[in-house]
């Protein structure tokens, strides 16, 4: 997380820090609040590979920057920097502000005046690589300070061993510096380390003195106005070679839920202080499914509260409002119990006929209102399970008039959609195929692609080959039911598949409870492929905040985009085979809507199919819903739209 990358580099006497990670350019606005909430002097900014200092990235798509003079117009427009390697030919033409540097071209950074960036690396190799930036005694840090020392080759980089490069004047000062080695201990307060962790709502600051001789101090907590604490400081006393841990316990107000706090942590001895960075991540309070279908009478409404809260019993309260008329048409009541700091998962049923609803949750002085269709109970849809690669492993089967599904226990995917009334499958399928490169060596250990709606979970995704268990909750009536779950190191995944009726209509619930922050964003994904072949007779709708878009595939290579969302849909038509498909889900939960056209120039998967992939960040401490719902038939995609806008599953941002 972008905020213990902080706190561990202040430990380290660091005092800025710029991103530039793959998306990190939307981080740049958070951490500048992160930073104020608890008054720290950090510097902080963003960049895009070779871009940084821009005053916003609006409309940037990092995956269509194809040539160097599609970085330089976009710095230039935004006000930034651009930065070309040292040896890249294909840049000569054309202006850069400095150089990305590296190990290998030392001599050209000490020498060339032009000024460079250096990249931290991987984090979790360690030895990282660093800057250091020499600014006017007394004065005062800041962005545009910082982006003038750059510049003004006032800098020195620094590589894992302690090789250095840069302008001569300040490398050999800070060689001499790092011969003396006293003088720079001094400074960064090498010999005071401060670490911290959340248990719960404790907040553990650990302090080590590897000084030889003991240090007293006072440790200290700046809480953002979102958090209190009874105890706000303590007096450490720490013999030579000797580490502490101070507790803080934290109470959190409603507007700490559903983000990240942070917390400034100071530690004073002898007139110095050292300052680190802590981080408290809280769920929502409530959780729901955002956007949910389901069929007369009865609809089941899963809600998880997260207690925050000293009480350990209080009421949860769901209501039913019809949207046209504005009423309220059911009500239901249950007592949670659960302690502070932890959740409970709770199950309401609700009792409506057809209709459009809302449907609001109160609990501990909070509401939150999702968005609820309820058809009506008809059709005669059903579900089996069958074997058909001979494996061992079953694969379930859901059908009705309208469509045949197909589902695999690996990975927990719909591998197959076939649209009747066309015979097509409108999902891009490999399996029971194995990739072209199935024996390079550790391949599953890349993307590996099996087709179907899947999702990604890590890159490559630790679900793909994944076999879930599995079972037919409901094998007939008005709708039908296969639900599937797995254990990822200890978090739990569960995925609900339904067809509802003789409509299209295919519901994909996820429930995620999760422990681990490493796993923190989930893309689920229609890989599609309509018609006989995937081809520029596909046209692709996406409703973006400035309109709705149409998108096609380029024959001679693959690109992505990532979109801001006015409502929460895609859509593809096949214009020759007359052949639609519509995606939907709640459209404030994803990050952004990503697309991506593939080719079979990928390394990992070469075949042509188009994806588009809400990336939904997955939060802990209590337990995740989503919803997706895949729609194929023949006929125009306008047609199909307006379906899932008479049935309440549109759903428009907020934001």
């Amino acid at each position: 997380h972008p905020v213990e990358i902080m706190g561990l580099g202040m430990n380290e006497g660091c005092d800025w820090f710029v991103f530039d990670g793959y998306m990190d350019f939307l981080l740049k606005d958070s951490l500048v609040t992160w930073i104020k909430a608890v008054h720290l002097p950090v510097v902080t900014d963003v960049g895009a590979t070779r871009i940084y200092g821009c005053k916003d990235y609006d409309g940037f798509q990092i995956q269509q920057m194809y040539t160097p003079e599609n970085w330089v117009d976009y710095a230039r427009k935004k006000g930034g920097y651009v930065f070309r390697s040292v040896y890249d030919p294909q840049s000569d033409p054309y202006h850069f502000d400095g150089y990305i540097a590296t190990a290998g071209n030392k001599e050209q950074i000490d020498n060339q005046n032009v000024p460079f960036v250096l990249k931290t690396g991987r984090l979790e190799d360690n030895d990282l690589s660093s800057m250091v930036l020499f600014t006017p005694k007394g004065s005062v840090f800041s962005r545009d300070s910082m982006w003038k020392a750059i510049m003004d080759r006032r800098e020195v980089g620094i590589l894992g061993g302690g090789t250095m490069m840069g302008p001569a004047r300040y490398r050999h000062a800070l060689e001499m510096l790092w011969l003396d080695r006293q003088y720079l201990d001094d400074h960064f307060l090498n010999r005071i380390s401060l670490e911290t962790g959340m248990k719960g709502y404790d907040l553990q600051v650990s302090v080590t003195n590897t000084c030889p001789h003991p240090v007293s101090g006072t440790i200290s907590i700046v809480l953002p106005i979102q958090l209190k604490s009874k105890k706000l400081s303590a007096a450490v006393d720490l013999p030579a070679g000797s580490s502490q841990v101070v507790h803080f316990p934290l109470s959190p107000a409603v507007k700490a839920m559903d983000r990240t706090n942070t917390i400034a942590v100071h530690f004073d001895w002898n007139g110095k202080q050292k300052s680190t960075l802590a981080k408290f991540e809280l769920p929502p309070a409530i959780s729901v499914y955002r956007l949910l279908y389901g069929m007369e009478p009865t609809v089941n409404y899963p809600v998880t509260i997260h207690n925050f809260t000293p009480k350990t019993a209080f009421p949860v309260k769901v209501q039913v409002i019809d949207v046209r008329k504005g009423k309220t048409v059911f009500t239901a009541k249950q007592e949670c119990h659960t302690p502070r700091a932890t959740f409970k998962n709770m199950l309401f049923k609700l009792q409506v006929p057809a209709g459009n609803y809302q449907v609001k949750v109160s609990a501990l002085d909070l509401e939150y209102t999702s968005q609820l269709g309820v058809g009506k109970a008809e059709g005669k849809p059903y579900a089996y399970a069958i074997d058909l690669n001979g494996d061992g492993v079953n694969e379930y089967r859901m059908e009705n008039d309208s469509v045949r599904v197909t589902l695999l226990a690996t990975g927990g995917r719909v591998i197959e959609y076939i649209v009747k009334s066309r015979n097509d499958n409108v999902l891009f399928k490999l399996w029971p195929e194995k990739p072209v490169d199935a024996n390079r060596p550790f391949r599953k250990h890349n993307y590996y692609p099996y087709g179907g709606f899947e999702d990604f979970l890590g890159q490559a995704s630790m679900e793909t080959h994944k076999i879930y268990h599995a079972e037919i909750v409901k094998k007939e009536g008005d709708y039908v039911r296969v639900r599937m779950w797995a254990d990822y190191f200890g978090n739990r995944l569960e995925k609900t598949f339904t067809l509802y009726g003789n409509t299209p209509l295919l519901e994909v619930r996820f429930a995620l409870t999760f422990k681990n922050p490493e796993a923190n964003v989930i893309g689920p994904q229609p890989m599609l492929a309509l018609g006989k072949k995937h081809w520029t007779e596909d046209a692709f709708y996406v409703p973006e905040k400035t309109g709705v878009h149409e998108f096609r595939m380029d024959p001679d290579k693959y690109y992505g985009q990532a979109f801001l969302l006015k409502e929460g849909w895609n859509a593809g038509y096949d214009t020759q085979e007359d052949i639609t498909f519509i995606g939907a889900f709640p459209v404030d939960q994803p990050l952004f809507l990503h697309m991506w056209q593939n080719h079979p120039s990928n390394g990992d998967s070469h075949y042509y199919y188009a994806e588009f992939q809400p990336w939904v960040p997955i939060f802990r401490k209590s337990t995740m819903y989503f919803s997706y719902y895949l729609w194929g038939s023949g006929g125009p995609w306008e047609k199909s739209l307006q379906w899932f806008r008479e049935h309440n599953l549109i759903t428009e941002s907020r934001k």
